[in-house]
Order: C-alpha cells, then sequence, then structure tokens
C-alpha cells in the first residue's frame, strides 16, 4: 500500500482482464468479506486505480464476496458500484 497510487503502471498494450477482489478493500467500507483486514483501500481509492487501466478490458470479476457477513448489505453495494464502474470502463473502449 505504500507504493501506491502506482496508476501509471496500469497501462496494457492487449486485452486485459479484471479479477477485483473486494477484500482489498477495508473492511469499514466492504465488512461482507471472509477474512476482515484493516487498512485496506477506499471503495474511492478503487475507482481510481480501475479508472486508470489502459488497455482493452474484455472481462472481469468481482472476488471474495461472502453474503453472510454482510449484514447491512453495504459489501453488496460496494459490489454493484464496482461492476457499474467497470462495465463502464468496458463501454467506454480502448481508446479512452
Amino acid at each position: 500500500m505504500q507504493d501506491l497510487p502506482a496508476l501509471h503502471k496500469l497501462a496494457f498494450n492487449g486485452d486485459v482482464y479484471i479479477s477485483f477482489d473486494v477484500d482489498v478493500l477495508d473492511p469499514a467500507f466492504a465488512p461482507g468479506i471472509s477474512h476482515r483486514e484493516p487498512g485496506g483501500m477506499s471503495v474511492r481509492d478503487a475507482l481510481s486505480h480501475l479508472h486508470a487501466i489502459r488497455g482493452n478490458i474484455v472481462g472481469a470479476d468481482i472476488v471474495e464476496y461472502n453474503p453472510k457477513q454482510d449484514i447491512s448489505q453495504l459489501t453488496a453495494m460496494v459490489c454493484a458500484k464496482i461492476l457499474k464502474e467497470v462495465l463502464g470502463v468496458m463501454l467506454a473502449g480502448p481508446t479512452r
């Protein structure tokens, strides 16, 4: 985390597949994960990194969401936001 943001390293020449691991987020923003570790990214930080990706995004997934731990459905809302932003980046295409 101390080397972030490293946004300049997110440029790729080919196709890109994004696997978003929800437990990178601080549990304050995403409590619905199996292994909570304080000190993670904020949602805003994660979205900044997502929007910095340069390349042809061809697919994505969101992993490590645990609905049994997501009592308030906060993490579900965060996952929906991440999904919406990934789709937006994909629709914008590689020339953005």
